[in-house]
Parts: structure tokens; C-alpha cells; sequence
């Protein structure tokens, strides 16, 4: 059998970190090991091909053993060749799945021998699919012990989500059972879903946490731990809540972690919770996808409002009103609700792609509500998400857009990460993002598995510098203005500013805008205000950046119009600017002096004519000096060049000096000035000896990747990860920060100096207990909310490892369930619905058979039997005993 192919990626580093801690002198190639960074390594090749042919082979020949007798195999490798089970295999292809992404085709066949593995890759490169893959093969289907075994974490409800449809698609032929554990929920659900005895938890840290201290759960029978987008897990704080949940897991459990960055701060947490990890990096020097085309604009702040509406309608031209799906869903709903009775599954809406489909970022969760009125007030069908919305609104809001019943999407930074929704074709940044990172996340949410996708930037002059640190993290050649270069959009970094005449009619519609709806106007002060706590608190881009921004927005190109807009319009105007130029640059050849009958005989008329021969001569003169020290400069010796500044006439002295009638004040002279003994050729700056921050090559920052030969024998997962570890600007995290820093700071809100590690925890000056490993969490975790819910449904909670009760578990298998036999009467008919005379007819037959209210359709007999007369006699006697009074006779 052939060998598998290799990845098409340029770059995939895999690093057997056990291999390397064994001290071998030879790194085995045990799924491939491909260097493409520049540096060549002599492990041997030979050997390497025939060992991934030989595991190839092996791989192959099992998976035919067992299911897949009779069926053809593609060669070069693939999903088949993984040796995963039938129905696994017949989900991924109803999943759309055919041929595995490099990082599936790296990661999956080293979980399945059970290794801890840190996965690295750019987003959009099928990271789900990695670790869903090899956790369904492994857990197969539903163990009746009781007890979770395998755990995902993700940063936001969203990515949970989506999580979750990818585990109920690709589990689709199995009976394992997922639940998911998301914060906004109710808790009293999901803890009647714990009791369910699941298999896969997705979950997001705080709400999982929550959910373990609060009742109390045993997480000893976990086998398999995911961690998705680790390094956003860090960068939200989740830190002590990862550790807390990492120590009560067992030492034998399979760790997993995903990310498309490896900050410090992850690598000190890989270092402790994973044991011999293999650290996978792939897409080293692409960074966003090669089906990515971009663009950025610069703008005043006063005019984004408009660039924005501008983009939508001319550029992206996203059609006003509602959409077809919408259309569509109205027509459905009108027919269900005319009394026809729908059946199951009709009416279910799918993702429906729409070809104009733009997700819009924003900074803040005021500019989102700002910008969803607005864009709602121009006509579009707009949704909106942002962190604090209410976890029912989230998933209403996402769904919509999903089927098309809206076109735009206005988000936060809380949808930039691991949503996958395919059918974006256009991303804008509305703020721009003050880190490359976060650019990288945002427009990975269009152009993902091979489609094509779009990126639009809006970039003001306080925003310069971060635009500088995007285009030197991404390391793209640097086009400003209508540049004579053809620019590749997809490839170019192409920066130019949005003509006035193309925003005039947006601006003047957010004006009106503001102007008749005072509501928007006090959203935008709100967003405005919004903004300015945002500044203050985001990253500080590099000094050398922000040097560079100057020297960029002095250039005469920086004015100058986008090169994505060429059309006759720009041009016309282009030449208006021009005639523009040519007039105010217009130097007459005569004074208003020497015009007409003025200039003849005139005393005003000799001294012009006279100044103009005064200048000439400077002129010559200036020519005949530069002349002169360029021929010293090529000798090499420096001549005396201030002598010949002052040798000329008297009237060349008056000259310099100044000193002339103020009449001639206002015309334009140009004299010599003294040149200093050093060219302005020659240059501090010696290219042998100077280093600068700017790279010569792109390369440099991805040269860290690397290992030699010799050094991969001695290395391990820490030096290996620190290679390839990410750190930005700024980027870390406070817990990481210098040991120099204060340990106190000031709390306006107590005005008080406060500890820095309640910053770090996430505590706040909230009241905190130490966990488990010793790591401080809230103590409103253990309320008695679950002890409370546990008594009133009277639930006992088997303990891990346990067999689960026979009737939970045919419950969920889908086994024969329990039917109550009371038979209910229909309710009386109503004369004024279309069935009066249906529902009249079934309740005539109910009274008939004598179903249930009319079962006992006869009057009440009245009638006692002796006893029950005494009793109610006995009864009235004690009453009469107790509640009477003696009478008094009244004195006289």
C-alpha cells in the first residue's frame, strides 16, 4: 500500500517530546516529521518514509479487519486509514468530511495511542473535529457505570454550542450520552442533567466548577480532558478554576489541549497538568488564511459611522429588508397558525448561507447595542451578541443569523473564537483590534475551509500604531495610497482612505439619523463614553510602532484614495484635485510692479527687475557649490565649503542679510546657507554593524520554530514549547507579570489599598475559600441549592462507579417507557372555532363512554345511613358545648 500523504501545509513541526526525555540520539518520524523553516535536518529520511509507510500499512490492514471488509480504500490516506469504527466513519461523511485537515492527520492517530498532545494551529484548520474524533473512537458507546468520562472546556457559551453540535453529528451512530453546562442557565436543569449519568460534559470553567463544589462531584472516572482555545481560557481568568479542576481529575486521564497561540502563561500550565506531552505546530508562517483577501481604511473619527453604512451598501451591498428565510418562515408560521395541525419536523429551519452575510465587530457591548439600532434604523435585518446578554437572547440572536433570517451580525470580541459558522463571507472591524492576535481570530471567521472571504478594516489616527504592529506580525509588503504596484489583496497589506465624496450621503444619514431618533443619540453617548474606559484599558502598541504611524501619515500617499476603489468617478475627481494643485502653485512671470503702464519708468518696476538678476545669481551659485562638494566628497577629503559662501558682490551680502526695501518682502528668495563638513549623503548608520528591531526577513520571528539536528535528541516539551511559544505586546497575563511589580494597588470603589492576587484569582474582594489545590475560588459555589432540589424530588445520587438504575437507563436508550393509563375527557366544545362540530362530536362520545370527568355523570345522592347521621349530630352537640355562653340574669 502506498504511503499516506504528506500534509499540504508548508510548515508542520511535530516534536516526540518521550523520545527526547529517553536521551535517543535519533528522533523517530512516527506519524512525520517535516522541517520547513529553512533548516535542514539530517535524521534520515529513508528511514523515516519507510516507518510511515510501515505504520500506514498497519493502520490500513486493522481498520479492514474491522468493519470495513468489501469497501474501497482511497489511497494516500484518510479518515479509512486511522482505523476508526463504521459508524464513526459513516458520520464523518455525512458531515461533509473527506479528506482529513494537517492537523487532524497530525493529532488524531497520537490521541488514539493515548498520548498528551498540545495542538497549535491557526483557526479555521478543523481543531473540533481533531479531538471529537478520537473521543468518540475511544468511549465507543454508553457505559451503564456511573461516572463522566470525558470532559471539554471552551472559553465561551457559544464555542460550547457549537461543540455540542459537533459531538451529537459525529456521534450520531453511538448511545453516548452529552450534556452541556454553560453559565446563564438553569441550575436546577443541570443538575437533573448530572443525574442522567453522561458521558462527554461540555462545559465552560466557571459554571463547571460551580456545578463540582456544589454537588460535590467525583470526576475520578474522567478519562479524556479537552482544553479548546486554551489561551483564551487563560486570558479570561480562568486560571485557578482550570487548576482546581485539573487537580481533582485522575493522574491516568489522556489531556488534550488546543490553541491557536501558546502564550507563557499556557506553557507553564502544559508544563504542570500534561505528562510527556507531544507538542504539534503547524501553519507557522501563515498566520490567517491564503483565501483572505483584506483591506484597511483610514478615516476620521466622525466619518466611521458612515464609512460603515458606505461599506454595507457600495462595497459589500447588502440589500435592505428582510430576507428570503424570513420570507419564508412568515409564510410557515401563517399556514400552522390557520388550525392545520403540524406534523413533526415541519417547519425546521436549517442553515440557510446567504451570500451577503457580514459579522461586524465592535469593542464594546455599547457600541454592539449602538450599532445594531443604527444599522436597524437604515434597513438592514441585523442580530447582535455581546457578554452580558442574556444566555436565551444569545442563542435566539445566533440562531437567526445561522438560517438567514438576518444578514449582519454585531458582535464583541466573544464570538471571535472557534465559532464556526460557514456561510461568512465578509468580516468587518469596526474598532480596530488593539492586538495582532485578536485581528487573527476575527477574520478567521470567513474564508475557513477553502471558501473565500473578505476582511475589512476601519482604521483611525489614534489606531496607526496597532495597524503598524498587524503589519509587522503578519509580515506582508506595506502598500499605501494608489501605489503603481498591482496590489494582491490577498497576499499585500493595502492601506488607503475612503474619498470624502464617497461618505458624504452616509454621514448626512447617521446625522439624520441621530437627529430623529433621540433614543440612538443617547446610545451613542453612552457607546462614546464606553469607548473612552476601553482606551484606557487596552494594550499599548511598540514605540517603534508608533513612530512609524507618524512617518506614515505625513507620506504624501497616506491622503491619498483606496486602490480597491478604480473606478471613472475616482479618476475625474483625481484630476479635478490636480488642476486644484496647478492653481495654487501658479507663479506669475510678472509683479503687479511690472504689469501694464506701471511697469515702465517706474521706480518699484528697476528694483524688481534688479532683485530678479540678484537671484539668479544666488541660483548659479548654488549650483556651482553643490558641484564642488560633490567632486570632494568622491575624493574623499572634506574642502573648506563655508570660503565659498561669502565670496561675491556686496549686493550678494545684502542678499543673505535681508536687507532690502519692504516692498520686495513678500516675493520667495532662495539663498544659500552654510553646509555643514558632513554630506547629508553620509549616514550614521553602518547596514554591517547596525541591528534593527524591523526583521530583514520574515522568517525571523518564525525561526524559534526550529530545532537542529543535534539539539532535538536533548530536548523536551519545555524548551520545545518555549520555541515555539507566541508573546505580544502586552500579552500576558498579570499572574506572570514581573516580580518588581507592587503587590498592592488602589481600589477606587473601597479607596483602599487592595492585594493584586484578588485581581489574578478573579476574587474582586469577593469572599474566597481555598479549593482543593489550594487555589482560591467563591464561596457562594456551595449555597445548598443542590441539597434543596435533592430533597424536593427526592433524587438519590449514585456514586461513581455504581451501575445505574435499570429504568434511568432504559429511558435514555430509547427502550419502551412508562405510560399513564388515565384517560382524560376533551374539553367542552367551542361554537365559535372552525371544528365546533369535531370537538362537539368527541365529547358526545366521551359522555357516552362514560370518560373521565364523564365518568360520574349522575346527580349526588343525598340519602344517610344511620351512623353518618349520628356522627354529624355528635358532631353539632360539641359544637354547641364549646362555643356556648352562660347566660347572666341583668341586676335590677
Amino acid at each position: 500500500m502506498a504511503p499516506r500523504a504528506s500534509s499540504p501545509t508548508v510548515s508542520e513541526n511535530e516534536f516526540d517530546i518521550f523520545d527526547a526525555l529517553a536521551g535517543g540520539d535519533e528522533v523517530q518520524q512516527d506519524i512525520g516529521f517535516t522541517q520547513d523553516i529553512g533548516i535542514d535536518l539530517d535524521i534520515g529520511s529513508d528511514d523515516g518514509s519507510d516507518d510511515e509507510a510501515f505504520i500506514a500499512a498497519k493502520q490500513a490492514a486493522s481498520n479492514r479487519k474491522a468493519s470495513n471488509l468489501g469497501k474501497s480504500i482511497k489511497k494516500g490516506g484518510g479518515f479509512q486509514a486511522m482505523g476508526l469504527n463504521a459508524a464513526l466513519l459513516k458520520a464523518i461523511t455525512q458531515k461533509g468530511f473527506k479528506v482529513p485537515t494537517p492537523i487532524q492527520r497530525k493529532a488524531v492517530p497520537l490521541m488514539l495511542q493515548g498520548d498528551d498532545v498540545v495542538g497549535m494551529a491557526r483557526t479555521g484548520s478543523g481543531k473540533t473535529a481533531a479531538f471529537v474524533i478520537p473521543m468518540i473512537q475511544k468511549l465507543k458507546a454508553h457505559s451503564a457505570k456511573v461516572g463522566a468520562r470525558g470532559i471539554i472546556m471552551s472559553p465561551s457559551r457559544e464555542l460550547a454550542l457549537q461543540t455540542l453540535r459537533v459531538v451529537k453529528e459525529l456521534g450520531r451512530g453511538t448511545d453516548l450520552r452529552t450534556i452541556l453546562l454553560v453559565g446563564g442557565d438553569s441550575l436546577e436543569e443541570q443538575f437533573s442533567s448530572m443525574t442522567t449519568n453522561p458521558d462527554i460534559i461540555i462545559a465552560t470553567p466557571g459554571r463547571f466548577l460551580h456545578l463540582k463544589v456544589e454537588m460535590g462531584l467525583d470526576l475520578s472516572s474522567v478519562k479524556y480532558i479537552v482544553f479548546d482555545e486554551a489561551d483564551r481560557l487563560f486570558e479570561m481568568g480562568f486560571a485557578a478554576q482550570l487548576s482546581e479542576i485539573l487537580h481533582a481529575l485522575p493522574a491516568s486521564r489522556q489531556t488534550l489541549l488546543f490553541s491557536a497561540t501558546l502564550p507563557k502563561s499556557l506553557v507553564e500550565f502544559a508544563r504542570a497538568g500534561l505528562q510527556e506531552p507531544k507538542l504539534i505546530r503547524l501553519d507557522a508562517e501563515s498566520k490567517i488564511s491564503p483565501d483572505l483577501k483584506s483591506a484597511y481604511f483610514t478615516i476620521k473619527s466622525g466619518d466611521r459611522d458612515g464609512a460603515l453604512l458606505h461599506l454595507l451598501d457600495n462595497v459589500i451591498k447588502v440589500p435592505v429588508g428582510e430576507t428570503e428565510a424570513a420570507k419564508k418562515a412568515k409564510e410557515n408560521s401563517a399556514m400552522n397558525g390557520s388550525g392545520k395541525k403540524r406534523k413533526r419536523g415541519e417547519g425546521f429551519v436549517k442553515d440557510v448561507p446567504v451570500a451577503e452575510s457580514t459579522i461586524i465587530f465592535a469593542a464594546t457591548k455599547h457600541r454592539v447595542e449602538y450599532l445594531a439600532s443604527l444599522l436597524r434604523a437604515a434597513g438592514y435585518a441585523v442580530s447582535y451578541v455581546y457578554g452580558n446578554l442574556d444566555q436565551i437572547a444569545r442563542k435566539e440572536q445566533i440562531q437567526d443569523f445561522r438560517v438567514g433570517l438576518t444578514r449582519i451580525l454585531v458582535v464583541t470580541d466573544v464570538a471571535a473564537r472557534g465559532v464556526d459558522m460557514p456561510h461568512i463571507n465578509h468580516v468587518i472591524n469596526y474598532d480596530f483590534p488593539s492586538q495582532p492576535k485578536i485581528f487573527v481570530h476575527r477574520v478567521g471567521r470567513t474564508a475557513r475551509a477553502g471558501r473565500k472571504g473578505w476582511a475589512y478594516s476601519l482604521c483611525r489616527h489614534v489606531d496607526l500604531p496597532y495597524l503598524i504592529d498587524l503589519q509587522l506580525f503578519l509580515g506582508k509588503r506595506l502598500l499605501v495610497g494608489r501605489s503603481s504596484d498591482e496590489p494582491n489583496y490577498a497576499e499585500d497589506f493595502v492601506v488607503g482612505s475612503l474619498a470624502p465624496y464617497q461618505l458624504e450621503s452616509s454621514v448626512e444619514e447617521v446625522n439624520k439619523q441621530l437627529v430623529n431618533d433621540e433614543d440612538l443619540a443617547l446610545l451613542l453617548s453612552v457607546a462614546e463614553k464606553g469607548e473612552k474606559q476601553y482606551q484606557r484599558t487596552r494594550n499599548q502598541a511598540s514605540a517603534q510602532s508608533v513612530q512609524r504611524a507618524k512617518e506614515l501619515a505625513a507620506s504624501p500617499n497616506f491622503a491619498e484614495t483606496h486602490m480597491l476603489f478604480s473606478d471613472d468617478k475616482h479618476n475625474a475627481l483625481r484630476e479635478k484635485e490636480k488642476m486644484l494643485e496647478r492653481i495654487q502653485s501658479f507663479r506669475p512671470a510678472e509683479t503687479v510692479f511690472e504689469i501694464g503702464r506701471r511697469g515702465t519708468g517706474s521706480e518699484t518696476a528697476e528694483i524688481m527687475r534688479k532683485r530678479r538678476e540678484q537671484v539668479e545669481k544666488q541660483k548659479t551659485k548654488q549650483q556651482a557649490n553643490r558641484m564642488a562638494d560633490d567632486q570632494v566628497n568622491q575624493i574623499g577629503t572634506l574642502g573648506e565649503e563655508h570660503d565659498d559662501v561669502d565670496m561675491g558682490s556686496d549686493d550678494d551680502h545684502e542678499a543673505v542679510n535681508g536687507n532690502y526695501d519692504s516692498d520686495s518682502d513678500e516675493l520667495e528668495v532662495s539663498v544659500s546657507q552654510p553646509n555643514t563638513k558632513k554630506s547629508s549623503k553620509d549616514s550614521w548608520r553602518n547596514d554591517d554593524f547596525f541591528m534593527s528591531y524591523l526583521p530583514k526577513e520574515n522568517m525571523a520571528e518564525e525561526k524559534a520554530y526550529g530545532v537542529s539536528g543535534g539539539d532535538a535528541g536533548n530536548s523536551n516539551f519545555v524548551s520545545a514549547a518555549r520555541a515555539a511559544e507566541m508573546s505580544l505586546v502586552n500579552d500576558e497575563l498579570q499572574g506572570f507579570a514581573d516580580a518588581s511589580k507592587p503587590r498592592m494597588r488602589w481600589d477606587k470603589k473601597s479607596k483602599k489599598y487592595v492585594n493584586r492576587t484578588n485581581d489574578e484569582d478573579g476574587s474582586k474582594g469577593a469572599k474566597m475559600i481555598r479549593g482543593e489545590s489550594g487555589h482560591k475560588i467563591a464561596a457562594s459555589f456551595r449555597s445548598g441549592r443542590f441539597d434543596d432540589w435533592r430533597k424536593t424530588n427526592k433524587v438519590k445520587m449514585p456514586r461513581v462507579g455504581e451501575m445505574e438504575a435499570p429504568s434511568r437507563s432504559t429511558s435514555f436508550n430509547n427502550g419502551p417507557r412508562y405510560k399513564h393509563k388515565a384517560e382524560k375527557a376533551p374539553k367542552q366544545a367551542d361554537r365559535y372555532r372552525d371544528d365546533y362540530h369535531v370537538q362537539k362530536k368527541r365529547v358526545a362520545e366521551a359522555k357516552e363512554k362514560r370518560i373521565g370527568a364523564f365518568k360520574d355523570t349522575g346527580a349526588k345522592s343525598e340519602l344517610r345511613d344511620v351512623d353518618t347521621v349520628r356522627k354529624q349530630r355528635k358532631v353539632q352537640e360539641n359544637r354547641k358545648a364549646k362555643n356556648a355562653r352562660p347566660s347572666k340574669k341583668r341586676k335590677t
